[in-house]
């Protein structure tokens, strides 16, 4: 009977495994960055002409295809529908989105099948009728209607007078009729070109919008820094000592984490029905219930961070300081604090980006109030119920920029990873 010898051992490839994790990991991440790919190029960063009405009309198809009347020589904005691939005149046929000028009286469709709804757009491009200024306040008059509300932004360019060009809030504003204060030295225009600025331009410059973002980075500062005011000590605490219902007080503390955000805020709103009537009368619905309600989430995410802090720093460090003649306080500030500093600013920093992307508690416990109560989530939610997508986006842009800014300035001034 022979030995047939050894087997042979071999070592499996890592490779299937790292390409799983690699798969699994990288749809994640590609899920956020494709987010916010969307975010920005769905807006036209480009001035947007100023259009009149519709001129298509409601309606289907038919054979001939659908003909619609237009001035020669001006300028129209067109924009195919579902069912249709471009529009033919005297000068050809046009394809793109985007204004054309028009070559003959009429202009005919290009349906992709007889029968079906129309669908696609044609609008003719607002020109200037009459300029009028009185004290210094410019009234433009329109041959077609603008459809511009007050508030609202324009651009004047290519005046022929100085004072004029420039980005303009809407003072007033009729069907044909815009009025926009002009500088103090603006002469008479006899002519001059208007467009829609785009709408990070239009945001950064509206009153609501700046005083949205300045109430959202006065309100995270102070929530970051109730947070940690309140994270540190609860967090040395339920990190080093050992007490009868610690595992309800640590309960209590993931409450507001795990609760929807409507209900933490309308269980402040209830709450504050019980207090005194001139603590009400200065909490609810006025910018202190921001700051409450930001602190409420915030906070809790801010103990979670500073216990997980406190429980990597070995209590030997401690205690050590303690047998060299430190009390306790000394010990803490001395020994502890110093080691915890990069759990201090990761705390810090995710106080202050949850507390920047609260909506739910705000809008019930302190309302959405233009130039009250109006922080970048409640700007964003009233843009989208005005109907203004590209407001709304642009303000997401702004926050999506503001926490990165944050995170980078944290992760540059040394902020650890959060094993929490």
């Amino acid at each position: 009977m022979s030995d047939s010898g050894p087997v042979g051992f071999r070592v499996a490839s890592d490779k299937p495994f790292l390409i799983g994790l690699g798969v699994l990991g990288g749809s994640y991440l590609l899920i956020i960055v494709a987010m916010v790919l969307a975010d920005l190029v769905f807006l036209n960063y480009a001035d947007q002409p100023l259009l009149g009405n519709e001129m298509v009309k409601q309606g289907r198809h038919v054979d001939s295809g659908v003909t619609v009347v237009t001035e020669k020589g001006r300028r129209y904005f067109f924009r195919a529908g579902k069912n249709e691939t471009g529009l033919r005149s005297s000068g050809g046929a046009i394809f793109d989105t985007g204004l054309f000028t028009a070559t003959d009286v009429e202009v005919t469709l290009l349906a992709v099948e007889s029968g079906r709804p129309v669908t696609a757009s044609l609008r003719p491009e607002v020109r200037l009728s009459g300029i009028a200024v009185t004290n210094n306040v410019a009234t433009l008059t329109t041959d077609e209607p603008h459809g511009l509300l007050w508030g609202e932004f324009i651009r004047v360019s290519d005046a022929d007078a100085a004072g004029w060009d420039g980005v303009r809030e809407i003072a007033d504003t009729t069907l044909h009729q815009i009025s926009f204060a002009l500088d103090s030295d603006g002469a008479q225009a006899g002519s001059l070109g208007l467009s829609k600025p785009n709408p990070l331009v239009q945001a950064l410059r509206s009153r609501d919008i700046r005083f949205s973002i300045k109430l959202s980075l006065i309100s995270c500062t102070l929530t970051t820094l109730f947070s940690l005011w309140v994270a540190v000590p609860i967090g040395y605490v339920m990190s080093r000592f050992q007490f009868r219902g610690k595992a309800v007080i640590d309960t209590l503390l993931d409450i507001p984490i795990v609760l929807p955000p409507l209900v933490v805020g309308l269980s402040l709103l209830i709450l504050f029905r019980y207090m005194p009537e001139w603590l009400s009368d200065f909490v609810v619905y006025k910018w202190p219930a921001v700051v409450l309600a930001q602190f409420m989430v915030a906070c809790a995410f801010a103990v979670r961070t500073m216990r997980v802090t406190f429980d990597q720093i070995p209590q030997r460090f401690e205690q050590v300081a303690l047998t060299l003649g430190c009390n306790r306080r000394q010990a803490f500030w001395r020994v502890i604090m110093p080691q915890a500093k990069g759990g201090l600013l990761a705390a810090g920093t995710l106080a202050w980006a949850r507390a920047l992307g609260e909506f739910g508690p705000i809008l019930v416990f302190a309302g959405a109030t233009r130039q009250k109560t109006e922080v970048l989530p409640t700007s964003a939610f009233l843009e989208l119920q005005a109907g203004r997508t590209e407001g709304m986006l642009a303000v997401s842009l702004i926050m999506i920029a503001a926490a990165a800014l944050v995170f980078i300035v944290a992760r540059t001034l040394g902020m650890k990873r959060i094993f929490a």
